[in-house]
């Protein structure tokens, strides 16, 4: 064999290995993102099901993502760019969850998810993201305490005036010992996501009229 010969097999070879080694990267990338895609949504159907009562938390992992609509208005709810909420809907059950941002507490941002069903009753809340300090203010993870539960089936006038506020406030919520910042930031949260859905409700209904009063977007 010719040294010419000897280079064209070596780059004939390694052109082989390289397109082979290419094409096995792109579909593990293929498979992969699919299969993350796969785990993100069942995550954030897990998170909307602890929003919901009990009556809808058995819906469909699609039915429920594809609920989502565009939110009017979303700075009212802390985002800073186009948001969505979603509106589950089964046997004459409506609820509808809100995401919510507060950067009120203590180290930033608090995410939260806010579920309020057609009485504008609140169905559930949960904190999906918050930096607050372990031991102290990450007390509002539904793993770490009962304290976000207090919230469920009230309304925005299911307390006197001053009520959605902690009690070193004069409001009606427990603050955490040495960390007041965090749930007074939770609470006002809250009460901005109750008076949103009263806002955007049909002036005077006593249900809440999704379909009617918020733009719907197809996914």
């Amino acid at each position: 064999m010719t040294p010419r010969q000897a280079m064209l097999r070596g780059a004939f070879a390694l052109g082989m290995f390289s397109l082979v080694t290419a094409g096995s990267v792109a579909l593990t990338r293929a498979v992969t993102a699919e299969r993350i895609d796969d785990h993100q949504r069942a995550y954030q159907h897990r998170q909307l099901q602890e929003v919901l009562p009990a009556i809808l938390k058995d819906m469909a992992v699609q039915t429920v993502l594809d609920s989502a609509f565009q939110l009017p208005n979303p700075e009212q709810l802390g985002h800073r760019e186009p948001q969505y909420g979603w509106h589950v809907e089964h046997d004459h059950q409506q609820v509808v969850i809100l995401p919510v941002v507060t950067r009120q507490g203590y180290n930033g941002e608090i995410r939260l998810l806010v579920g309020i069903d057609q009485q504008q009753r609140i169905t559930g809340v949960r904190v999906t993201q918050h930096q607050e300090t372990p031991g102290l203010g990450d007390d509002i993870e539904r793993q770490r305490s009962d304290w976000i539960t207090e919230f469920n089936g009230l309304s925005l006038n299911s307390l006197p005036p001053g009520g959605w506020a902690v009690r070193k406030d004069g409001g009606h919520f427990d603050a955490f010992t040495g960390a007041t910042i965090t749930p007074r930031a939770v609470v006002n949260a809250v009460q901005r996501a109750l008076s949103y859905v009263t806002e955007h409700v049909t002036e005077n209904a006593a249900e809440i009229e999704l379909p009617i009063t918020f733009e719907e977007t197809t996914q």
